[in-house]
């Protein structure tokens, strides 16, 4: 089951891309996601499009480099990326997204601590 603490763990784990794109495992996306969200590469310009996905939205388009790792759960199919995770349902074309919240660095904590 996916829930705050798995996804906090996520991200840690995959904090930075891959060495190569080689490195990432798309086989899990055309052999689990492909029928219900049509996925498909484009090596012209190395984007990964989610066509379940409305193309006005930022994530029906991936740039490949941007890609942290592909990971497969019970009912899901997680994209990771730095700030965001795109959950691809195995059964159907639902799409979640998770948005990374925003953390203050030091700076922004002692600014507000004062204002």
């Amino acid at each position: 089951m996916v829930n705050n603490k798995v996804i906090e763990e996520i991200y840690k784990r995959y904090d930075k891309r891959p060495k190569s794109t080689d490195c990432l495992d798309f086989g899990l996306l055309f052999e689990h996601v492909a029928e219900h969200h049509d996925i498909q590469v484009d090596m012209d310009s190395n984007e990964l499009i989610i066509r379940s996905i409305d193309p006005s939205s930022p994530f029906h388009r991936l740039p490949l480099s941007g890609i942290h790792a592909i990971i497969p759960f019970e009912e899901w199919i997680a994209i990771v990326m730095h700030s965001s995770i795109i959950f691809l349902n195995r059964q159907n074309t639902n799409v979640s997204v998770h948005l990374k919240p925003h953390k203050p660095n030091f700076w922004e904590r002692m600014t507000n601590a004062y204002a």
